[in-house]
């Protein structure tokens, strides 16, 4: 690999914090005062809390902000949230419709694009990606491939091998592709299928993979670099926000603070919660004039972690890696559990596969909880296997479990993010 210099953008990226935290504020103004004057939707909102934009007069004053949810973001008509005509817009994504079943449109100007993917290529600088490496991007999400085209690697489209998913490892092989994006349910598929295949992936020129859009077991993680030998390093982000991403001292995500403001609220109350606290991660990016967004509700859950000097040198605060939605909390005889709390007994256990769901035959809190799994291809049901499992779910989660071993192949697989929950009663 050539020698490149260590930060995308220096300058920010190492900002003291006192500095960094003056320039959030400064920004957080900006954007307030600019929503209020431009959008009917946080005018309204702002008038109903009883705060002008002048009250807003550091950062320390963004506690008076009402929180944005997720719902208000979808049932809002775009003229009401949108802060600019409508001939400046030059994008439009769309959130993921995982919750809502409705893919939201995010607009963006052509301003707002740019810096856009100008902080998706510093994420991949964070991750360790350099302009010699060749990325083939599996994710299917547009602003990654274009983070990667900004930041100067060759890129092979989600499209390229026509998303077959064979025509795909052997494009990989074929084009000595050294980083692979993809998300994270999907990885250990691609590598299973590269086996049966014949294509040994430790033979290739692979040397990363890159994970998005999704949280995923630690137990998984440490299968990819020991049976790979492959760093699994991960990025944060939405269509909505900017995000965070994980430097090669895997010491959480860096956030890129300059151009997003990140804070964790308790999921059932307004509350700001400290350092290494978990609950729902709440956001104000700066760089979305079209629809700005103020303190808005991601839906992830995650937390902001102590503040220690990272080795990297970057002096933004860090999130913890994403652990799920706040959605998919189940309650289980007093316990908050996210899929990946299962998902990390599962990866851990040998005798099973990668696939599993979680049964909620019931509304409300469930008194034990219910998982089907396979077992791993190639192997029977070895005894004891069920008795052993629902013992690792009580010692590593401290609730009783009903565990369903199922064979390899049974549960649908996932075509883009992992659903893991599944309800099994009339709503």
């Amino acid at each position: 690999m050539a020698q490149w210099q260590k930060y995308w953008n220096e300058e920010m990226e190492t900002m003291p914090r006192d500095k960094l935290e003056q320039l959030q504020g400064d920004k957080l103004r900006e954007m307030v005062a600019w929503a209020y004057d431009h959008t009917v939707f946080y005018k309204r909102k702002l008038d109903k809390a009883g705060i002008k934009p002048q009250d807003i007069k550091s950062l320390k004053d963004i506690g008076k902000l009402p929180l944005t949810t997720y719902d208000e973001f979808i049932r809002t008509p775009m003229t009401e949230k949108l802060a600019v005509p409508l001939d400046k817009v030059k994008i439009v994504s769309s959130t993921s419709g995982s919750v809502s079943g409705f893919t939201q449109p995010v607009l963006m100007t052509e301003q707002g694009w740019a810096d856009y993917v100008e902080l998706e290529a510093r994420a991949r600088w964070v991750l360790g990606i350099r302009p010699d490496d060749v990325v083939q991007v599996l994710s299917g999400f547009t602003c990654c491939e274009r983070g990667y085209e900004r930041l100067g690697a060759m890129t092979l489209l989600g499209h390229s091998g026509r998303r077959n998913l064979d025509q795909q490892i052997k494009l990989t092989k074929a084009m000595r592709v050294t980083v692979i994006e993809h998300l994270p349910s999907l990885v250990l598929r691609y590598f299973e299928r590269a086996k049966e295949l014949g294509i040994d992936v430790k033979q290739t020129k692979v040397r990363m993979v890159s994970g998005v859009g999704e949280g995923w077991a630690l137990a998984y993680r440490k299968r990819v670099e020991q049976e790979y030998g492959l760093p699994f390093r991960t990025f944060y982000g939405s269509v909505e926000a900017v995000g965070a991403a994980e430097c090669g001292y895997s010491a959480g995500m860096h956030i890129m603070g300059d151009m997003c403001l990140y804070e964790v609220v308790d999921i059932e109350t307004p509350k700001i919660l400290g350092p290494g606290e978990e609950g729902e991660l709440v956001a104000t990016p700066f760089h979305n004039a079209a629809t700005p967004l103020i303190r808005y509700r991601t839906g992830d859950y995650g937390s902001i972690l102590p503040d220690q000097p990272c080795p990297c040198g970057r002096t933004h605060p860090r999130l913890s890696l994403v652990k799920g939605r706040v959605s998919q909390i189940i309650r289980v005889s007093g316990k908050k559990l996210l899929p990946i709390d299962v998902e990390e007994v599962v990866a851990s256990t040998p005798e099973l596969g990668d696939e599993y769901q979680i049964i909620v035959d019931k509304p409300g809190e469930l008194s034990r909880l219910k998982v089907k799994a396979e077992i791993r291809r190639g192997l029977k049901e070895p005894a004891g296997l069920k008795s052993r499992v629902e013992v690792a779910f009580h010692q590593g989660l401290g609730v009783e479990s009903e565990v369903e071993l199922v064979p390899p192949g049974t549960l649908e697989r996932a075509i883009f993010k992992a659903q893991r929950v599944k309800k099994t009663f009339s709503q």
